[in-house]
């Protein structure tokens, strides 16, 4: 589920801070038996692992896509091109989980959200979205399924 609303603020120049509402899918494990339960919509995706000091977990990847069952599946292929993220999807417990968006510059905007919000460690400076270019400050607010 996704619900946003955007300010404009007037000055001498046109400054926008947009605010989003996202609610993620429930975890997915990682691993080639669960393709069949992400969907083939567009969305925002976050691969995560599980932290063993207090069983939170920690969010290593961030990324958009016109069809998330197909990156979900592309990530597990030894092709991988992200080497940390290939390494991390073999030998750790990660889990996957998205919100679905039908709109591109909505999915870049939401993304660059929430990579400067937590700085996903296997995210490089070539797979991070610079966001439509539309906001001047993109917030975040996350729930998750239930």
């Amino acid at each position: 589920m996704l619900h946003f609303y955007c300010l404009d603020k007037r000055s001498v120049l046109l400054l926008l801070n947009c605010n989003f509402k996202i609610t993620w899918s429930s975890r997915i494990g990682y691993e080639n038996a669960n393709t069949s339960k992400i969907p083939s919509s567009a969305g925002v995706y976050e691969i995560q692992g599980r932290k063993t000091s207090d069983g939170g977990y920690t969010r290593r990847f961030v990324g958009t896509t016109d069809n998330l069952q197909r990156i979900y599946a592309k990530h597990l292929l030894d092709n991988e091109s992200n080497e940390k993220l290939k390494a991390f999807l073999k030998e750790k417990k990660a889990f996957f989980r998205y919100v679905t968006s039908d709109g591109e510059t909505t999915r870049k905007d939401i993304e660059k959200g929430l990579y400067l919000k937590y700085k996903h460690s296997f995210n490089t400076t070539d797979t991070v979205s610079s966001g439509s270019g539309k906001y001047d400050k993109i917030n975040i607010t996350e729930t998750n399924a239930e």
